[in-house]
């Protein structure tokens, strides 16, 4: 009786390889019909590495991260890049910071200090429907700004979870369940705009600025250009879920228990915030030190230290086989993203492009902005938000520079966009995990993702057209 039930899954598997396979090869023949034909405005090799790599990041035969190491293995034996470039672009001083970041969260994560933090906003915000949907907002948004979205959605679901089954039984729960999921994710995405290594779009884009503009974007600069748009973005969607999910519910939870900070708890919040004071503060100390740091050395100094002060337990704070559970592959794609970058800046393909982009320059700024926010926010719904950064901030920036508007407030921008996808589960990984509660539908979040789509589209242009115009 199995043997039908057996056949049908080996005929699964071997539909799904093959479809692998055909993607496989098609991502190549691609890059073998571009290397066939001359051109002589670009090098027609280049964009069939770009095509190639586009195609692979959005089909997934391989993962993103393999995908990212293709400059290197096609870049350098067709002469598309000089391993100088090439060492530049996977060793650049953004990948150390965004490096430093994931330590930092790594010891936030391994002394549980991130649900302490997210305890206290809820337990401060209060126990009425209202007050509990803000207080998860408010929490997943903070957790977000310094660890990676996807591992704060993967935290705070659990504790909506345990919520949603204390709540007493009433009709609306169901609604205000739906609500609650989707809150996280939103606020889990949102939140990672507010600083450089909240998420990875945003630090992809402040080194490919600096690697191919020469343009410097610190830690202090980017929090308050992004964290307003945050705070303003956050209280949207929090009155939109509040009018959809809300607002007929009236139920009462009781006390959350308050907790008290371990000292290996005490040690690392300590830390973590002389890093963040670093931060903040760098721009105006460098004015009276004798040497001038940075943000990646202040991040870096940050992880050295958890690995130097001890815990409680008479080990260090973190241990190198702590780093297992880093997720070295964002790393690799940061690389790939640059390398892409640098390969297509001196292939002449963005010139190219932006002589044919020349009607572009007839349309009044606002339009521009409009147009260019609106693609990249609704392609990330369809592939790696890093993956569209890697593409569109070299192009952008080019099409700046030719047009004379604002390079930093144009490239902010699509970094801003490329974080903010409502709509689908596979949009990014807090979409997932939330959808993988299976309290709510892929037409909810179409439905609801839709709308906020939409009114982030107007919020992002009109900030970076009233900040940077």
């Amino acid at each position: 009786m199995c043997y039908p039930l057996i056949f049908k899954e080996n005929r699964l598997y071997v539909c799904y390889m093959g479809m692998k396979a055909l993607h496989v090869v098609i991502g190549i023949l691609v890059f073998g019909i571009f290397n066939a034909f001359e051109v002589s405005a670009f090098d027609a090799k280049a964009l069939g590495l770009a095509i190639w790599m586009v195609y692979w990041w959005i089909v997934q035969p391989i993962p993103l991260y393999a995908t990212a190491l293709l400059p290197i293995i096609v870049g350098m034996p067709f002469d598309l890049i000089d391993s100088g470039p090439l060492a530049q672009a996977y060793g650049n001083h953004m990948i150390f910071l965004f490096f430093g970041g994931f330590v930092l969260a790594l010891g936030i994560e391994k002394w549980n200090l991130h649900e302490q933090i997210a305890f206290t906003i809820i337990r401060t915000f209060g126990q009425t429907p209202v007050r509990i949907l803000g207080g998860f907002m408010a929490a997943t948004a903070f957790l977000s700004m310094w660890i990676s979205n996807t591992a704060t959605a993967l935290m705070m679901l659990p504790i909506a979870l345990s919520v949603i089954r204390a709540i007493p039984r009433f009709r609306e729960k169901k609604l205000f369940s739906i609500g609650l999921m989707m809150s996280i994710a939103f606020s889990a995405n949102i939140g990672g705009t507010a600083t450089l290594i909240g998420t990875p779009p945003n630090i992809q884009m402040a080194g490919i600025l600096d690697q191919e503009f020469n343009v410097q974007i610190d830690f202090f600069q980017w929090f308050i250009f992004a964290f307003p748009f945050m705070l303003l973005m956050l209280i949207i969607t929090f009155f939109t879920l509040r009018f959809f999910f809300v607002k007929r519910a009236s139920f009462e939870m009781g006390e959350i228990d308050k907790r008290k900070l371990d000292v290996n708890q005490k040690r690392v919040l300590g830390l973590f915030t002389l890093v963040v004071i670093c931060w903040m503060s760098r721009s105006f100390v460098n004015d009276y030190l004798p040497v001038a740091i940075n943000d990646t050395s202040i991040a870096l100094s940050g992880a050295l230290l958890l690995f130097i002060l001890p815990s409680k337990e008479g080990s260090s704070l973190l241990n190198w086989e702590d780093l297992t559970r880093l997720p070295w592959g964002i790393l690799f794609l940061f690389g790939g993203g640059m390398a892409l970058a640098s390969i297509l800046a001196d292939a002449n393909i963005v010139s190219y492009l932006i002589t044919q982009l020349t009607p572009l320059v007839q349309l009044p700024s606002v339009i521009l902005v409009l147009i260019i926010v609106s693609i990249a926010l609704f392609s990330t719904e369809l592939m790696s938000n890093l993956a569209l950064v890697s593409l569109l901030i070299p192009l952008i920036g080019e099409l700046a520079l030719e047009m004379g508007i604002p390079l930093f407030g144009i490239s902010a921008g699509v970094a801003l966009s490329a974080s903010c996808a409502f709509m689908l589960p596979v949009a990014t990984p807090p979409n997932a995990i939330v959808y993988s509660s299976r309290l709510l539908t892929v037409k909810n979040m179409m439905k609801y993702g839709f709308l906020l789509n939409m009114i982030t589209v107007v919020v992002i242009t009109g900030l970076v057209y009233l900040v940077f115009f």
